[in-house]
């Protein structure tokens, strides 16, 4: 009898893992850019550090490796406005200003999304479309400026709302998260 209740423990153990497993978003994940028909991939690394966050990132051009951080202050991880457009420069290491953020949208701008279904970043007004989509086991929230159509998904995680997505970016510069394989 001690066996059988042994192993049903184990048994809801191991789903309860698995489940756990798949609302984790990895601490590195790859970042497809694409401008004007080239396509750039670069490995970003997250980690939290104090109440900061850097984000380590790095590509491989002509044969080696370019690296550089951001590092997101806790003033604009909690309230950022601004989503960074700084171009990465290898060895680079960049302290953001207290109101941007890189790849992410600060704890305010995702509060006021979820109780208002608007979202001002970069003095652009979006609107929640849907939230469809999923990544890492959480909803992306599909979100567009009516002005000019730009379209961001966001992963619906209060402790990594992510920019998983870019479309129709009027800076041209769009991108994807893909997982590492």
């Amino acid at each position: 009898m001690k066996t059988r209740y042994l192993i049903t423990l184990l048994l809801l153990l191991v789903m309860g893992t698995g489940a756990a497993a798949q609302n984790a978003v990895p601490d590195t994940l790859l970042f497809v850019f694409k401008l004007h028909g080239q396509t750039r991939k670069y490995q970003m690394c997250f980690t939290q550090r104090n109440d900061s966050v850097v984000l380590d990132w790095r590509i491989l051009r002509n044969l080696r490796w370019q690296k550089g951080t951001y590092t997101m202050t806790p003033a604009s991880l909690a309230g950022g406005n601004v989503l960074s457009s700084l171009m990465p420069e290898d060895g680079r290491r960049v302290v953001l200003p207290g109101n941007e953020t890189a790849y992410l949208i600060s704890d305010k701008a995702y509060r006021e999304l979820k109780e208002t279904r608007r979202l001002a970043y970069n003095c652009t007004e979006y609107e929640l479309l849907d939230a469809d989509e999923q990544a890492c086991g959480y909803a992306l929230l599909h979100v567009r400026d009516q002005k000019e159509g730009a379209e961001v998904w966001i992963l619906d995680n209060p402790d990594w709302p992510l920019v998983w997505r870019m479309r129709n970016n009027p800076l041209e510069i769009n991108w994807e998260v893909q997982l590492l394989k």
